[in-house]
């Protein structure tokens, strides 16, 4: 997304005065930095605006989202958040444990995608799918899937597996007890859609704890199998391990630690 540009032509927010470009109603200019002009007077944006509206768009919106578009628009930006749970089986406090964690996920304030539980224990899956109907009902919008691994020998390969459950947006992996905090969507809304930041990970405090990411960028490099290249170059290196390798060829850095994340 680095290298894509945007042109503000035909933009419904575009602050335009005697047929040139001023400004922009929502000031992302200001965050993605003016990378010259075009022949028509618009701003050539230095990287790719999410929130590029042409003027169609606000003819098809209801009055009173006419009076507030830029408010729509973020609207329509806004992350969405799914979760894989690792059921940490055999402890004291297994299921209690589990229920911390899906409660939390449950009274988040935008409803989560979707839920993995990995289980590597098929004794518990009755358990589990009594916690998964206790916190978000049999008709849910956030889909709720349980994963068994007992049989998965390859290192994360529980990752590659979830993933196969997972749905467009970002996901946060989290061992059970972990209980998520309310407004962690809320936090990832203002880092990447208010302060445009570039981010594409952000950091685990313990294995994967907390582990949270883009899943189309897990899909790029292929989770924690061998990535190919165009250049016919191979990386066997797990995911986080492709992720950090790239950061450091970047010139600013796309990961975030969870206390610059809670402070953003």
């Amino acid at each position: 997304m680095s290298n894509i540009k945007t042109n503000c032509k035909n933009c419904t927010f575009a602050k335009v005065e005697d047929g040139v470009q001023t400004g922009c109603t929502m000031n992302r200019h200001l965050k993605l930095g003016i990378d010259g002009t075009t022949e028509e007077n618009n701003f050539q944006l230095g990287r790719f605006c999410n929130t590029y509206r042409p003027n169609e768009w606000l003819q098809k919106l209801s009055f009173e989202e006419q009076l507030e578009p830029e408010s729509v628009a973020l609207k329509e930006v806004r992350p969405r958040l799914g979760f894989f749970v690792k059921f940490e089986a055999g402890l004291e406090f297994s299921l209690q444990n589990l229920d911390v964690t899906l409660r939390s996920i449950s009274k988040l304030s935008e409803k989560a995608s979707f839920v993995v539980v990995i289980n590597d224990k098929v004794e518990y899956n009755e358990e589990i799918w009594g916690l998964f109907i206790s916190h978000f009902g049999e008709m849910s919008e956030t889909k709720y899937h349980l994963l068994q691994t007992e049989l998965m020998s390859r290192p994360n390969s529980h990752l590659d597996a979830a993933f196969s459950h997972a749905q467009n947006g970002w996901i946060m992996y989290v061992n059970s007890g972990t209980a998520v905090d309310s407004d962690t969507v809320d936090k990832l809304d203002r880092v990447i859609n208010l302060d445009m930041r570039q981010i594409v990970l952000v950091e685990p405090v313990d294995g994967f704890n907390k582990m949270m990411f883009p899943a189309y960028l897990f899909k790029f490099l292929n989770g924690n199998r061998t990535k190919i290249f165009d250049d016919k170059v191979t990386d066997s290196s797990s995911f986080i391990e492709k992720v950090r390798a790239a950061d450091k060829r970047s010139e600013g850095s796309s990961i975030m630690t969870w206390e610059e994340f809670n402070a953003s």
